[in-house]
């Protein structure tokens, strides 16, 4: 889907398309399910597999069924990251 011809930091538009409750532009060969349509969207997660955290991550859902996780599976990582200035 082409960009719109705007400027991209437009947080005044972001804020009132957000009030409005405005439609996400959708058109089939988009994606697997029409994101305005609730059913279709909680069907398609339903189904999914999902993969949660960084910078490891753990499957907690595959096929629609929860995953038991296992602790060495995904230590907790005590690393810093950088900082800008």
């Amino acid at each position: 889907m082409p960009l719109p011809k705007r400027d991209m930091s437009d947080w005044e538009w972001v804020k009132k398309q957000i009030a409005d409750d405005a439609p996400i532009p959708y058109d089939p060969e988009d994606g697997p399910y029409d994101p305005n349509d609730d059913a279709a969207v909680d069907a398609y997660f339903d189904k999914a597999t999902i993969w949660a955290g960084w910078p490891n991550q753990v499957m907690i859902q595959k096929d629609g069924a929860p995953v038991k996780q296992d602790k060495t599976v995904a230590p907790k990582v005590s690393r810093k990251h950088a900082k800008a200035s």
